[in-house]
């Protein structure tokens, strides 16, 4: 413990911009009224299958303190809230947590990578057996929890050839059908209704077909063809015309059809004079205060791109202003930056952006080699920087599937992606067989308060849907309809 001063002061050097809530402590306060996670009392870390939740605070970023440890967990009568977590199997934690803004601080670098890391060891050749190293008081203690063995490590390949995530998914398919409501939706926010939906859909498990028409009749339900300027409708029509448009191509019902003409109306009437989409289908000064951004425009690419492989009709020069405007906010590495322009700017932030920019174009219909190559250039900037994928803006649920999507337009880097983060996975993978979503930098609280582990299963799994590629986007063999 001599050293402490020395480690803290190279940590908070490291740490200079670490993400306000951390600074501020203000995301260990946020509260959601969801079963469960409303008992833990705040937005916490969850370390995997352990059943505990933890906080890293900017005065120890090299270790966890435990918050709450829910009943009935292998953390049960092991851990307590106080307790300090310096190290896992043998080995102290080597890094500082140290995420914040900015390419110099993306990602989970320090005891959140070395802990999911450990669990992975643990669940595979440890058979289920994770020492932590850990100091209650003025006692330094070693103790070991015993998790449940039957998931095992992820393979290689993951999600492919994979007996691990084919668990994982049966039991996050079970608790989306489950916690399905009586209308066919799970929250109302339209990015985790569509990813919970496209998920059971790219699962191809035909008994799953009946919940997903009961959501795909609520989706064309609350769609038109009228706009309305009052709400974000631009995040809602993107994304139930995706997902009635993967719909329609696996199933080819019939009633699906008028209700995507609907909505490709509505989609071209709501694009502006520059090619692009903003939260509401408005560009008049102080309409959504951002004007046309390059997310719900490239979102609207992809649903025009999937209406094309449905026989729909689509301008071809309205069509051709989306892959305009997104190319006037992608620089050289192929990082795609928040709105119209910035291709002048160099590096990059997190990558939610790039992947469905990534992804609109790798499942286009039309626009031939200059698409293709600029889904790779895309897709090749995902690979590169893996780290951003569970930490990214605004939603960043939303940022995780369309980063992990887009990477599948080069399964070269999709596999970096993958092989990078199989710590994200077995850290918010939690012993109920959900997933959860762990703060970040952004500590956008929306996804927590809403529901923090439906929102993270809905997305966590439509990526790892990848390995089944049933749907356009998760790697299905491409389909245009006459």
């Amino acid at each position: 413990m001599k050293f402490l001063p020395i480690l803290l002061t190279s940590a908070l050097a490291l740490t200079s911009l670490p993400c306000l809530a951390l600074r501020k402590n203000e995301t260990w306060n946020k509260q959601t009224k969801a079963p469960s996670d409303a008992d833990a009392g705040g937005w916490f870390i969850n370390l995997g299958l352990t059943g505990a939740r933890a906080k890293i605070l900017l005065e120890r970023p090299q270790e966890f303190e435990i918050a709450y440890v829910f009943p009935d967990t292998p953390a049960h009568n092991k851990l307590q809230p106080g307790d300090r977590i310096l190290g896992v199997n043998g080995t102290a934690f080597t890094e500082p947590h140290k995420f914040g803004y900015g390419p110099k601080f993306f990602g989970y670098e320090g005891p959140m990578v070395e802990f999911g890391l450990a669990l992975e060891t643990s669940q595979g050749k440890l058979k289920g057996k994770l020492a932590l190293q850990i100091q209650r008081g003025e006692s330094k203690l070693e103790v070991t929890l015993d998790l449940p063995s039957r998931y095992g490590s992820f393979s290689e390949t993951f999600p492919y050839d994979c007996p691990k995530t084919d668990l994982i998914l049966k039991e996050s398919f079970a608790y989306l059908l489950k916690t399905q409501r009586d209308d066919g939706l799970w929250s109302g926010r339209p990015d985790a209704d569509a990813f919970a939906v496209l998920a059971l859909l790219g699962s191809g498990n035909q008994d799953f077909l009946p919940a997903v028409e009961k959501t795909m009749k609520t989706f064309a339900k609350n769609t038109n063809d009228q706009i309305d300027y009052r709400g974000l409708d631009c995040w809602k029509f993107t994304l139930y015309g995706t997902a009635l448009c993967e719909y329609y191509l696996l199933t080819r019902a019939e009633w699906i059809k008028p209700e995507l003409e609907e909505i490709k109306t509505w989609l071209l009437k709501a694009q502006f004079a520059n090619g692009g989409w903003g939260h509401r289908p408005t560009d008049k000064p102080g309409g959504n205060g951002y004007g046309a951004i390059n997310a719900i425009t490239m979102q609207a690419k992809l649903a025009l791109g999937l209406m094309m492989r449905c026989g729909l009709d689509v301008p071809t020069a309205k069509f051709r202003a989306t892959h305009d405007f997104v190319a006037r906010g992608t620089n050289d590495i192929g990082y795609v930056w928040y709105k119209d322009g910035g291709r002048q700017n160099s590096g990059y932030a997190d990558m939610g952006r790039t992947g469905i920019t990534a992804l609109a174009h790798h499942v286009s219909p039309v626009g031939g080699k200059e698409y293709r190559d600029f889904a790779l250039l895309t897709a090749h900037c995902i690979g590169s920087y893996p780290k951003t994928f569970p930490d990214t803006h605004g939603s960043p649920l939303l940022g995780l599937a369309w980063t992990g999507l887009g990477a599948l337009a080069d399964p070269a880097q999709f596999r970096k992606l993958m092989d990078y983060n199989r710590w994200h996975f077995a850290m918010a993978h939690t012993p109920e067989g959900n997933f959860y979503y762990q703060p970040n930098r952004d500590n956008n609280p929306q996804d927590y308060t809403a529901g923090p582990r439906l929102n993270a299963t809905a997305a966590n799994a439509l990526v790892l849907t990848a390995k089944f590629k049933k749907l356009q986007i998760t790697g299905a063999p491409p389909i245009h309809l006459n």
